[in-house]
């Protein structure tokens, strides 16, 4: 079946998407704070902040040499969208400092780096409803909204879906646990396969079987070789970083991959993860740049049983709730030993 998104939505996308991947890139820099990297940082949000201005400034070609001053893209996206007082003149510092950098060597501090990041995150804010129109996205619809409608894998863009949802109605916890609905149901359907491998006793048995290869011993540690190497390749295969996925996973939490189909079980996270707004709004951003990442490579396939998965998450979708949603158990039922 043909996508039904249109030429602009795409064109939207991908400055859109550029700019998550840009913002992250810096985030990830700026944790490190040195010298070098509150500039890898500075320049990777200055160059988000540039792709989103023109994002909200309408989509607009120019011809081969055409240059366009950083002051008057930020006037014609003000123009456009309602660019609070504050956040223009933090753009136009930003903008500054990146000159002294990148003209002057002059030394980036880790404050003025931090600050570029947060002007990235704030236009980012901005362009759901700049596009809703365009897109025929739903009131408080978002990039994973956006990356659904491309992807058309129902099974993954329905929980994309009602991440956004739950967080413009406030819902935070759902809308993580949305995300690592989308996340594991797009990994699960990668191909060729990025599911973990299989646990210790069935490799020791399969490898018996085919080989008789290796004392217990050494069966063992090949196979916890084989898991350390995963959870590195794993996150390079997503097109992030290990340290950059583990945050990603300690915000959202792990689906087991047993539970992948659409009646969802509950989502484990860590006891002492505090999940707010502002770390799901930069979830959001990671999980949809990933699946749609795996989208474009031609790696994300639906199941033939697609229609059902989706038919059986329905009920909770309408109304999200159990143990499912993170509910207690009734009183007087105890939990069951895990």
């Amino acid at each position: 079946m043909a996508n039904p998104v249109g030429l602009n939505e795409r064109l939207q996308l991908r400055r859109w998407l550029a700019a998550v991947g840009l913002t992250g890139a810096a985030e990830e820099a700026a944790h490190v704070d040195t010298a070098e990297t509150n500039a890898m940082a500075l320049l990777g949000a200055h160059a988000a902040c540039e792709a989103l201005l023109g994002l909200l400034a309408g989509v607009r070609r120019h011809k081969p040499g055409d240059e366009v001053a950083f002051g008057r893209l930020l006037e014609s996206a003000a123009a456009k969208v309602a660019l609070t007082p504050d956040l223009a003149d933090n753009l136009d510092a930003m903008h500054r400092i990146r000159n002294d950098f990148v003209h002057a060597s002059n030394t980036v501090a880790a404050d003025e780096a931090a600050r570029a990041i947060f002007n990235a995150r704030r236009l980012m804010e901005l362009v759901p409803a700049s596009l809703g129109a365009s897109w025929n996205l739903p009131t408080g619809a978002g990039l994973g909204s956006a990356v659904a409608e491309i992807i058309q894998v129902e099974a993954v863009g329905m929980w994309l879906r009602h991440a956004d949802e739950m967080l413009g109605t406030g819902r935070v916890q759902l809308a993580a646990d949305g995300l690592a609905r989308a996340l594991q149901g797009a990994i699960a359907r990668a191909h060729p396969s990025l599911l973990p491998p299989p646990k210790p006793d069935s490799a020791l048995q399969l490898r018996r079987a085919e080989a008789g290869f290796g004392a217990d011993g050494d069966d063992e540690r090949a196979v916890a070789a084989i898991a350390g190497l995963h959870r590195w390749v794993l996150p390079l295969a997503l097109g992030t970083s290990p340290a950059a996925y583990g945050r990603l996973l300690g915000i959202i939490g792990v689906v087991p991959s047993e539970l992948t189909g659409g009646q969802p079980g509950p989502v484990t996270r860590p006891r002492d993860a505090v999940v707010g707004v502002s770390d799901v709004r930069r979830a959001i951003s990671q999980t949809a740049e990933i699946i749609f990442r795996l989208w474009a490579m031609g790696s994300l396939r639906p199941w033939r049983n697609d229609d059902k998965v989706v038919e059986s998450a329905q009920s909770f979708l309408a109304n999200p709730s159990g143990r499912a949603a993170g509910e207690p158990p009734p009183a007087g039922r105890r939990e069951p030993q895990r």
